[in-house]
Order: structure tokens, then C-alpha cells, then sequence
């Protein structure tokens, strides 16, 4: 994996973790809500795999993000 994909999964995991435990929800509740299971939010969460981008828009929709946030280009 190159670094710079690397910086990025860190980025994006670092990011769901805080919205997901800051919203008070599981990582099962997550997954009801994009329809994905709990497993797949884990995987994110521990940096081995990332939501698609279908995904990770209905995430920053649901937690009122922009895009450039999930992908921690803004604050």
C-alpha cells in the first residue's frame, strides 16, 4: 500500500470513528443506515478497507458532513 493511501484510510477511519461514537451509535447502527453490516463499518474503523463513495456520501449526509470533511479536507 503506498503512503499516501495509507495517510488517506487513516484520515477517512480517524473521521467515521469520531461521527459515529460523537452521534452515540454502533457500528451495527451505522451499517442499518447505509446498509452495509457491522462488519464493513469495523473494517473502516480499523483502517483495513474504505466505504465506496456511494457510502461514504450517504454517511456525510446522514451526519450533515460535506464531502471535502469525510475525506478530512476541511474542519
Amino acid at each position: 500500500m503506498k503512503a499516501d493511501n495509507k495517510e488517506m484510510r487513516d484520515k477517512i477511519r480517524r473521521i467515521l470513528i469520531e461521527l459515529r461514537t460523537e452521534s452515540g451509535l454502533t457500528q451495527s447502527d451505522v451499517g442499518s443506515i447505509v446498509g452495509k453490516s457491522p462488519n464493513a463499518v469495523a473494517s473502516w474503523e480499523q483502517g483495513l478497507s474504505l466505504p465506496d463513495v456511494v457510502t461514504l456520501y450517504k454517511l456525510a449526509r446522514h451526519y450533515n458532513k460535506t464531502m471535502d470533511y469525510m475525506y478530512g479536507e476541511e474542519s
